[in-house]
């Protein structure tokens, strides 16, 4: 793949993911709009006050008045469906085998977990908070309470595996590395779906940057930062234990502390196939937001209190694992990524994709039931990456800045260009309005490909005074100058197509997500 310049790619220039526009006006909602609430999941929203004419101060864009375009033909149908795996009840479930007395859990520095065939290493417990919101993750400016898909227009099944955006299964073997591991599975995700083919991103690159089981950084380490294939460093346990502090070593291993080489780690930078852009924290299990994020497209990595083993049980093509009442302790805990979820009258389960190698569950996965994630998950996080080389047809790169509009006008939320808006009351994608009849009910098609659709709603947050209007093709936001300090008028607009159709901000960034 070919590499692009460095100096050509700023970080500024790559964790912004939206459009702005800015008018030097103040939308007013007309009587009666929104009272001391807002409008959610309406059938159509109501037609937003249109802004004056800009003042200066910031970029005009063009204006298009032409009439907006069809979105291209599907290039693959949509998958269907999965059918519902066979998975029990909670209270009927197997019960979790005991790990061997011999497997010597306690001889790594964060404990070990049994996984059927070996013991795996755990991370501490400091290194499963992720460093946290105080670490400039992305946040949302409209409450998901104010504004959200509502929870029976998503499908009864989700599996990214049937999407071809799930990256390799890969095993740490007894490297304390399952943060770097489930943060390179999350983000190999992240660039098959912008670029349209898959990806496998160096877990060496992700490790090398903070290498110890108890660091909290390593996302922090590593957001904003190049990412390289993996064929360019690929996964060594052997030298991936040697960077780990010998006080975090495992008992009796002497070949530790060792200084990662940095040649090669910068000469991964320079050959990087892709940009580390966002992380949001999602803080405890919300189940409704988790399927939201993942009918979306997107996995989640989640820190977990696991038991002394984690043996997936059931039967084959319907692994699950069992619920557990006890855990090893609370000072260790493991990381895995969610890539989907099945919705029974009993309640969910999440699809683990996990890094102990394809003998461990269904070929590396595993499913794990909401009760058992509810009640042991530390933290989850959403992450997203940019391919420096993309399939420009499947998810455009978005024209980034602060810029001004007409009135009547809407930013597009990909190209920077003025239009108006769909009659959907959609701002466009790329000029290219939503259509959903080539797509299943309650998606859309906007770049030849179906995804699911924004919810249709208008409303103003009480709190904040941003307001938006929402059609299935995504939402353009009324942002006022105290929310985006950059914006050069009275009030700013921006647009997020769907499916990450949420403006949220990141560090002084303004970003689009789910």
């Amino acid at each position: 793949m070919r590499s692009l310049p460095r100096s050509a790619l700023g970080v500024a220039s790559l964790v912004v993911s939206f459009v702005v526009t800015c008018a030097a006006c103040q939308t007013t909602p007309s009587s009666g709009r929104e009272s001391a609430a807002h409008k959610r999941h309406t059938d159509a929203p109501d037609a937003a006050e249109p802004p004056r004419e800009p003042a200066g101060g910031a970029t005009v864009l063009p204006t298009d008045k032409s009439t907006a375009k069809r979105p291209p033909a599907l290039r693959l149908p949509h998958p269907p469906v999965p059918a519902l795996p066979d998975l029990p009840e909670l209270s009927k479930q197997e019960r979790m085998d005991e790990a061997p007395h011999d497997a010597h859990l306690d001889d790594e520095p964060c404990r070990a977990v049994w996984t059927g065939s070996a013991k795996a290493s755990l991370s501490c417990a400091k290194s499963l908070k992720f460093g946290g919101k105080e670490h400039a993750g992305a946040e949302l400016l409209v409450p998901r309470a104010l504004l959200a898909r509502s929870p029976d227009r998503l499908p009864q099944v989700v599996d990214h595996r049937r999407e071809g955006t799930e990256g390799a299964i890969r095993n740490q073997a007894t490297t304390p590395a399952c943060t770097a591991f489930a943060e390179a599975t999350a983000l190999d995700h992240a660039l098959a779906r912008w670029s349209g083919r898959s990806a496998e991103v160096s877990v060496m690159q992700i490790w090398s940057r903070y290498h110890s089981p108890s660091e909290e950084v390593s996302l922090t380490s590593n957001v904003t930062h190049p990412i390289g294939d993996e064929h360019d460093w690929p996964f060594n346990a052997s030298e991936a234990s040697r960077w780990v502090p010998c006080d975090m070593a495992a008992r009796g291993h002497r070949d530790c502390g060792k200084k990662v080489d940095e040649s090669r780690a910068k000469q991964l930078e320079g050959k990087a196939i892709g940009d580390f852009t966002e992380v949001e924290y999602l803080g405890k299990p919300d189940v409704t937001v988790l399927e939201a994020k993942i009918a979306a497209g997107q996995d989640i990595v989640v820190a977990i209190e696991v038991p002394t083993s984690l043996v997936a049980k059931g039967k084959p093509g319907a692994k699950y694992i069992p619920n557990y009442t006890r855990s090893g302790g609370s000072q260790s805990g493991h990381a895995f990524v969610l890539a989907g979820y099945a919705n029974y009258p009993h309640g969910a389960y999440f699809l683990v994709h996990n890094s102990w190698g394809t003998a461990w569950g269904d070929g590396g996965y595993a499913w794990l039931h909401m009760a058992t994630l509810t009640k042991w998950a530390k933290q989850l996080v959403a992450v997203d990456a940019e391919p420096l080389e993309r399939d420009a047809n499947k998810r455009p790169k978005r024209v980034r800045g602060a810029f001004q509009c007409g009135a009547g006008l809407v930013a597009d939320s990909i190209g920077g260009k003025c239009s108006e808006p769909c009659p959907d009351h959609s701002p466009r994608h790329n000029d290219v309005c939503a259509s959903s009849n080539q797509c299943p009910k309650d998606f859309v098609n906007l770049t030849g490909e179906c995804v699911l659709a924004a919810p249709v709603s208008s409303g103003k947050d009480p709190a904040t005074s941003i307001a938006w209007v929402c059609g299935p093709g995504g939402c353009s936001y009324t942002l006022p100058k105290s929310v985006d300090p950059s914006c050069t008028g009275e009030t700013c607009q921006t647009s997020c197509p769907a499916p990450d159709f949420h403006v949220a901000k990141m560090g002084s960034t303004l970003v689009c997500i789910e």
